[in-house]
C-alpha cells in the first residue's frame, strides 16, 4: 500500500443503496451521512438522512449536533431514521452516542476517516467531503474507537506517562512474585525471562524495596518491601470487603430501586472507584494481583509482565466500563452502603441468636 493510500477503500455503493429505497428517498435538500466502525462491512453503516444546513458545520460541531447525550435533543434526528428500512438503525444511532459519550469522557479515542480519503480532524468542514452517491450527495465516514487504560490513567494524571505507568505496574507483580510467592530471581540469570526481569527488579533496587547482594546471588526483598508488599495486600482487601457489593447491581432509574447480588445485575465497581476518589487503574491491577488471578494465568507472568498489550487487556474493564449518570451512581452508591448494613445487622443478629441458643441447649 502506498503511503498515501486511503486507509479505507470500502466499496461507496450498496445494491440497493439503502437510502433509495421504496420505504425512503433522499430529498433534495439534505445530505446522507454514513458511519461504519472499523472493518465493518459498509452495507451494515448506520445512516441518516440530514438538512443541507448542516453541510457548513465542521466534523466535531456535527456530531455534537447530531449525537447529543441529552435525550430530548436526540428525538429530532431518531425521527429522520428510516426505521422501515432497517430497524436496527435506532440501536445503532444509541451506540454512536455512546461512542462520542466516552470520547467525552477520555475514556477512549475516536479517529475518523473519510471512505477513500484522508483521516479528518474535528475542525474539517463536512461540505468539502460530501460525495456522490446515486445522486445523493453522501459524507461517508469510518471511526476507529480505541481503548487504553494506561493513557486514560495518564490523562487522570494518576502516572506522569505511559513509561511510569508501566514500570509501576510490573514492578508490583514482581514485588508481589517475590515477597508473596517467594519466586527467586538470580542476579546473573540463564533464563531470558529471568534476564529481561533484570530492569524491573532494579526499579525495586531503587525504591529500596528489594535488595541485590554485592556479589552474584540472588534478589532480596527488604523490610521496606515487605511493609509495601502488606500495604498492597491490605489495600486490595479493603477494596474487594467494601466495594464487592457493587459487581451486581440491577437498578431502576425510574423507581430508584437497587437490587444485589441476584446474578443477573451490572457489575459497577470501575465507575463506583472512581466516584469514591480512587484510582481505578491502581485498584484494578491490586485486586487482580492479591486476589490471586495473576498467580492463576496460564501464560509466563515475566513474559506477560514485559508487554503493554497484557496490562491493557488485563485493564480494559477501566475504560469499558458501563455509563452511569452522577445522581443514578450517587444513588446506588448509597443504596449499597446500607444494604450492607443490614446484611451485617442480620448477621450479627443470627450470630447472637445462634449464641443464646447454645447457652440454653450446650449439648
Amino acid at each position: 500500500m502506498r503511503d498515501d493510500a486511503p486507509k479505507y477503500a470500502k466499496p461507496l455503493d450498496t445494491h440497493p443503496v439503502p437510502w433509495r429505497t421504496s420505504s425512503f428517498t433522499v430529498a433534495d435538500s439534505e445530505f446522507v451521512l454514513r458511519i461504519t466502525l472499523g472493518e465493518m462491512p459498509i452495507e451494515d453503516g448506520f445512516w441518516i438522512a440530514l438538512p443541507n444546513d448542516l453541510a457548513p458545520l465542521s466534523l466535531g460541531e456535527l456530531f455534537k449536533r447530531v449525537f447529543p447525550t441529552d435525550r430530548s435533543l436526540q428525538q429530532t434526528f431518531l425521527q429522520r431514521l428510516d426505521v422501515k428500512g432497517n430497524p436496527d438503525l435506532p440501536e445503532m444511532y444509541d451506540a454512536l452516542v455512546e461512542v462520542f459519550i466516552r470520547e467525552e469522557l477520555d475514556l477512549c479515542t475516536v479517529d475518523t476517516y473519510v471512505n477513500h480519503g484522508s483521516k479528518l480532524e474535528d475542525s474539517a468542514v463536512v461540505s468539502r467531503h460530501l460525495t456522490k452517491s446515486e445522486g445523493s450527495p453522501v459524507l461517508d465516514l469510518v471511526l476507529e474507537q480505541r481503548f487504553s487504560a494506561i493513557d486514560y490513567a495518564v490523562r487522570r494524571e494518576d502516572f506522569r506517562d505511559a513509561g511510569e505507568a508501566l514500570t509501576w505496574m510490573s514492578s508490583r507483580v514482581l514485588l508481589y512474585f517475590d515477597g508473596a510467592l517467594e519466586y527467586v530471581l538470580p542476579t546473573e540469570p540463564d533464563d531470558n525471562a529471568d534476564t529481561a526481569l533484570l530492569p524491573i527488579a532494579q526499579s525495586l533496587v531503587e525504591e529500596g524495596l528489594v535488595e541485590r547482594p554485592a556479589d552474584s546471588g540472588t534478589f532480596e526483598i527488604t523490610e521496606l518491601g515487605m511493609e509495601a508488599l502488606h500495604e498492597m495486600t491490605a489495600e486490595a482487601e479493603n477494596v474487594i470487603e467494601r466495594y464487592e457489593v457493587f459487581a451486581d447491581v440491577l437498578y431502576d432509574p425510574e423507581t430508584g430501586e437497587c437490587d444485589f447480588g441476584t446474578g443477573a445485575g451490572t457489575d459497577l465497581r470501575i465507575p463506583v472507584y472512581e466516584a469514591e476518589g480512587l484510582s481505578p487503574v491502581r485498584v484494578v491491577l491490586l485486586v487482580e494481583l492479591c486476589d490471586g488471578e495473576l498467580v492463576r494465568m496460564d501464560d509466563d507472568w515475566r513474559l506477560a509482565i514485559q508487554d503493554r498489550e497484557f496490562f491493557e487487556a488485563l485493564l480494559l474493564p477501566v475504560v469499558e466500563r458501563p455509563l452511569v449518570g452522577d445522581e443514578d451512581l450517587d444513588a446506588i452508591i448509597d443504596s449499597g452502603f446500607a444494604y450492607m448494613e443490614q446484611q451485617a445487622r442480620e448477621t450479627s443478629l443470627a450470630d447472637e441468636d445462634a449464641r443464646l441458643r447454645r447457652s440454653i441447649d450446650p449439648y
